[in-house]
């Protein structure tokens, strides 16, 4: 049973107390291991002020990874919320594409990453192109569904009354895609973000999942903690600065 006292407490103090208990339990796991297998959040912390500070792993490392990042999401999200728009038209082109969707969700990332690595080579563009690759299919599946749930009545009251196109797709199509878009989106961004990394540390010189592999190689296990939280956190900022807000403007479209 739920205790109604609880519900006098705003959901970030929750989040705050969630989070306090993960560090509790981090800084208990450090105090029982090795600092080479875990670092405590003490060390965790000054190694990742001890990055910021340092301007080569700033313009070597995160501004890659954060370019392949904008230009990956860029690619996978467009792409796939295109192809879903499209798949919601024209029933046999979705039909087509249910193979290689299906492909693209079940084949495991790491082959995706080493078959990339054979076409393109090193470098940000086979980054790019792997993530925006398996970024797309999720989006694609999200708008897909999107579009096969629009609301018949609507669209028949819009033939009508002969509702111009452009009107059709803003007041009717553009409101019933926007959530599976943006839950799209949010799933996308989390899991991009991680193949980008990824894909840095099994075949880049650069950006921070090469960091990780170079701090891997030399037990810098504090720096290795520090580039993870560092990740966690840019996917936690790409999501606050940029998808949150955008649902919050869709929620308030529909009130």
């Amino acid at each position: 049973m739920i205790d109604p006292h609880t519900g006098k407490l705003p959901p970030f103090a929750f989040h705050l107390l969630g989070l306090m208990m993960l560090a509790l339990g981090w800084e208990l796991l450090a105090r029982n291991f090795s600092g080479l297998v875990v670092a405590g959040p003490a060390e965790t912390l000054t190694a990742l002020l001890r990055l910021f500070k340092n301007k080569t792993f700033l313009t070597m490392h995160l501004g890659p990874t954060l370019e392949r990042i904008g230009l990956a999401l860029c690619f996978g999200i467009g792409s796939g919320a295109l192809l879903g728009v499209l798949a919601g038209f024209v029933e046999p082109l979705r039909l087509m594409l249910a193979p290689a969707r299906w492909i693209l969700t079940s084949i495991p990332g790491v082959i995706i990453v080493v078959v990339f690595m054979l076409w393109f080579g090193m470098g940000t563009t086979m980054v790019v192109c792997i993530t925006a690759t398996m970024v797309a299919p999720i989006v694609y599946v999200n708008v897909a569904d999107g579009m096969m749930a629009v609301d018949k009545s609507l669209l028949e009251m819009a033939r009508v009354y002969r509702l111009p196109l452009h009107m059709r797709l803003a007041r009717i199509y553009a409101m019933a895609l926007a959530g599976p878009l943006l839950s799209g989106a949010v799933i996308a961004t989390g899991n991009g973000i991680r193949l980008v990394v990824l894909a840095e540390m099994l075949g880049a010189n650069e950006g921070i999942g090469h960091a990780l592999a170079i701090s891997r190689t030399n037990l810098q296990t504090d720096e290795l903690y520090a580039l993870t939280l560092l990740a966690m956190l840019v996917i936690g900022g790409v999501e606050v600065a940029l998808l949150r807000p955008a649902r919050n403007a869709v929620q308030r479209r529909r009130a």
